[in-house]
């Protein structure tokens, strides 16, 4: 059924990539452009929830923020059962097709169609359009995080070397930014056409649904071969045959504590942790800050644009560092540049419009930076863990960085959300758009542009200076997996 299905979705768009003669398959240029086509249906979602989900629950479903914050509460709330669970069970898959890649296209319809019914507007009071929200979520929730692990925790098998993952993480991460941009850029084109928000909303919600369906399907026929068959895990070790015979609940907690006993991990989540956070934070705020503070809400999605083709044009100099140099002292690097930009912009004043497009560009690279560094060490400290113990678990390490992405998403909303609630957030109606909001209101949202991001990207340097893989750790990790297989 999956290949049949994959295989017709490749066919109608002319790709073929691997024969029944190859025995061991190459990441050439074709498949990491084609594998890495699959970050879309993971960059465009995340996009559309970051920059809009709150402005969508409080300017056009109507929410009051106290409210809106604890839908997103209850959801994060899922996320520390949900991510860890389907890590487990990932690590646990055997199939003719792989543990890893049928669950993407397992997942691929239900993620499209869960991602359109977040952004439509039921004809209920606060208390039920906050459920509807609430059980819509869950829903995408859970089919994002079983595409999401499922596809990242392939990286590893397909990219072995130190350098390479930098490489193939650059072109994800490529891909992940102009899905990014092209969100943008239908969210902006749609408002010139769709003068009704609620009815905007659910247009693109359903066409950007539909189009995150497609992707899985791909990624999954270009890594064909690099689930298991190819991988240098042991995945036939003694102790991982152990892992596979336990009940799933203690094969769960097991999991869970050799994944947060791993030091380099911990570091890594750390400074993905508050990086990421310090991404939805200002991608949260943007809108309020251009709407309100600068009474400009025409430029909201432009400067975003900005931002976004500006991180696209960064990606091969934030690779080129981490090769000359290495990914710690590249990530430092980047985080101090983006954090004497938002410190500029916590001082902009509201007229100075050009000065917030030129700060929209510099913010590029530290989205760039947050992008591809850290998800390019995730690989390098599983494998820590691997070569020690002979047990595979990247479907739980990867659960466990979908898990902290998402609470740096959810924490940055539910903050804000509450902050706004506190200075008194005017919520629109339909007869005032944009309302003149109170003072407190605007140095909430003022706060969470600048001061906010720049104590998240502190705590993200202090993570990274400690973070210890170096080029020849990952190196050493990775010869002594391959000799435990020949062995």
């Amino acid at each position: 059924m999956l290949p049949a299905a994959t295989g017709f979705i490749c066919a109608v768009i002319d790709i073929n990539l691997y024969s029944a003669a190859m025995d061991k398959p190459v990441l050439d240029r074709k498949r990491t452009l084609l594998y890495s086509l699959g970050d879309l249906s993971a960059a465009i979602p995340l996009t559309v929830l970051s920059f809009y989900q709150l402005y969508f629950l409080t300017d056009v479903a109507r929410l009051a923020p106290s409210v809106a914050s604890w839908s997103i509460v209850f959801v994060k709330l899922w996320d520390a059962v949900n991510d860890p669970l389907l890590g487990a069970w990932s690590d646990r898959l055997r199939s003719p097709h792989g543990r890893r890649r049928w669950p993407m296209v397992l997942a691929a319809v239900p993620l499209g169609l869960s991602f359109s019914l977040l952004w439509v507007v039921p004809p209920f009071g606060q208390v039920g359009v906050a459920v509807w929200y609430t059980l819509a979520f869950i829903v995408f929730d859970t089919c994002f995080t079983v595409f999401h692990v499922s596809f990242n925790a392939l990286t590893p098998a397909l990219a072995g070397d130190y350098d390479e993952r930098s490489s193939l993480n650059g072109y994800r991460m490529a891909f992940s930014i102009s899905g990014t941009l092209g969100a943008i850029i239908v969210m902006t084109l749609l408002a010139g056409v769709i003068s009704d928000p609620a009815t905007r909303f659910a247009v693109a919600g359903a066409g950007l649904g539909l189009f995150c369906v497609v992707p899985p399907f791909l990624a999954y026929r270009a890594s064909a071969g690099f689930d298991e068959e190819s991988s240098p895990t042991p995945l036939s070790s003694p102790d991982e045959k152990r892992v596979r015979r336990q009940p799933l609940r203690a094969a769960l907690f097991e999991s869970a504590r050799a994944v947060l006993a791993n030091r380099p991990f911990r570091q890594v989540m750390g400074l993905y942790l508050f990086s990421w956070t310090a991404t939805a934070v200002i991608s949260s705020a943007l809108v309020y800050f251009v709407s309100y503070y600068m009474a400009e809400p025409g430029h909201a999605n432009y400067l975003v644009l900005v931002a976004e083709v500006a991180a696209i044009a960064f990606i091969p100099l934030v690779v080129a560092a981490a090769k000359r140099w290495d990914k710690r002292r590249a990530f430092i690097a980047g985080c101090v540049t983006w954090i004497l930009v938002q410190a500029s912009i916590a001082r902009i004043a509201p007229d100075q419009l050009g000065f917030a497009y030129a700060l929209a560009v510099m913010i590029g690279l530290g989205i760039a930076t947050a992008y591809v560094l850290p998800w390019s060490m995730i690989p390098d400290a599983i494998e820590q863990d691997t070569a020690a113990t002979g047990i595979a678990r990247e479907g739980s390490y990867y659960a466990f960085a979908s898990f902290f992405q998402k609470l740096g998403t959810g924490a940055a909303l539910w903050l804000m959300a509450r902050a706004m609630d506190s200075g008194g957030y005017v919520t629109p109606t339909a007869d005032t758009p944009f309302p003149v909001q109170p003072a407190g209101a605007i140095a909430s949202i003022r706060v969470f542009m600048g001061v906010v991001p720049v104590v998240l990207l502190t705590v993200a340097i202090l993570f990274a200076i400690r973070y210890p893989v170096s080029r020849e750790d990952q190196r050493s990790a990775r010869e002594a997996i391959l000799a435990r297989n020949r062995d």
